[in-house]
């Protein structure tokens, strides 16, 4: 079966975008292209997949809101397996910075800049994306597939030494003080 999903641009023109009030629903990122999140993961399992809309808000903004969701195979720092970790980034970008500071609405949207009218969609995903990876990747509380669930937060074997009374010593050398006396 052929995958009949659409390639999403790797740039567009933002202005002709809007113009043509362009949207791509479900469109799928070419994977050789997202070399950062790849190293930021064990593997990318399936597609990564985008929803982009381009549009023009009441203030005149030009607008780039969508959302992207991977499923990314990851390190759980508990037990050391990979598990698959479901992130979806969501994005509000505008090129139009001085515009939406003069309309105060500027804690509304991140920020894009162009490069000659164009803008690198495949760098803002892979950016949200990035984020979206948990700081300590782990498998959820009371997933059975990890093998450090629950209470079990000890690695390796504990020394004998290590489990005994750290003050016994003190107290043999307090004994014998006593028996000198």
């Amino acid at each position: 079966m052929t995958n009949t999903k659409v390639l999403l641009p790797c740039e567009v023109d933002i202005d002709k975008c809007i113009a043509l009030n362009s949207s791509f629903n479900g469109a799928r990122l070419d994977l050789d292209k997202l070399s950062r999140l790849q190293e930021s993961c064990v593997a990318i399992n399936g597609d990564v997949l985008a929803t982009v809309n381009f549009a023009q808000d009441a203030n005149g903004l030009r607008i780039v809101k969508g959302t992207c969701e991977a499923d990314l195979v990851l390190i759980c720092q508990r037990c050391g397996e990979q598990y698959v970790e479901h992130v979806i980034s969501k994005f509000n970008f505008t090129p139009d910075y001085e515009k939406a500071k003069a309309c105060n609405i500027e804690q509304k949207y991140d920020f894009i800049d162009l490069e000659n009218g164009m803008v690198n969609l495949y760098d803002l995903i892979e950016d949200g994306l990035i984020l979206e990876i948990p700081t300590v990747p782990k498998h959820d509380e009371d997933d059975e597939a990890c093998t450090r669930h629950g209470d079990q937060w000890e690695y390796g074997e504990l020394d004998k030494e290590a489990t005994t009374n750290p003050f016994a010593a003190l107290a043999s050398l307090k004994e014998s003080l006593a028996n000198k006396q």
